[in-house]
């Protein structure tokens, strides 16, 4: 994640931390190789995810949102303990095509809820999973958004964006972001 160092902390619009925080991490596990997505971007062991200051974006009663591939549930549960986030429940991206494995063939991608302080949802019908189509590699369905903001508050920040959402603050190595981990200064 280098460039991002020098761009200036922004937290204008949420001065007391960000209330949502959804992140899609380029987890190592399971991920170099001929297939993995190392093909496509630059990955980060579980340790480094955990490691980033995370914590210090987040308000004391907050939600995270964490992507997780199957082979990395363990290690994003970790994660988000790493962050200051308790895990809660998890909503199932089932994919509509067969994908690779080396056991099972791998047609999901799970999204991992965690709460830090005491932060209700807003929202106490959604389900736990997601019937969502495949886009580009890693592209996570947008239908995402809808069902945090339908049970999360804002302000909202995605971490690892390659893209932006109206309403959302990002930080990542694909768009230009609104806050600065500092990861020089940890």
């Amino acid at each position: 994640m280098s460039g991002l160092a020098d761009r200036p902390l922004c937290r204008d619009r949420a001065p007391n931390g960000y209330r949502t925080l959804l992140a899609d991490p380029p987890w190592e596990i399971s991920q170099i190789g001929a297939w993995g997505a190392s093909r496509h971007y630059a990955l980060l062991s579980s340790d480094k995810i955990a490691a980033l200051p995370v914590r210090r974006l987040a308000a004391a009663d907050s939600h995270l949102w964490l992507w997780v591939t199957n082979a990395a549930i363990f290690a994003g549960r970790a994660v988000m303990e790493a962050w200051g986030f308790g895990y809660r429940s998890c909503l199932t991206w089932i994919k509509p095509r067969y994908g690779l494995g080396p056991y099972l063939r791998n047609q999901t991608e799970h999204l991992l809820f965690g709460v830090r302080g005491k932060a209700p949802v807003r929202f106490h019908g959604q389900g736990t999973w997601l019937y969502a189509p495949l886009q580009e590699h890693s592209h996570k369905p947008e239908e995402q958004y809808a069902v945090i903001e339908r049970c999360s508050p804002g302000p909202y920040l995605e971490l690892f964006a390659r893209r932006r959402q109206p309403g959302w603050d990002v930080w990542g190595d694909e768009v230009a972001s609104d806050v600065d981990l500092n990861l020089e200064s940890g």
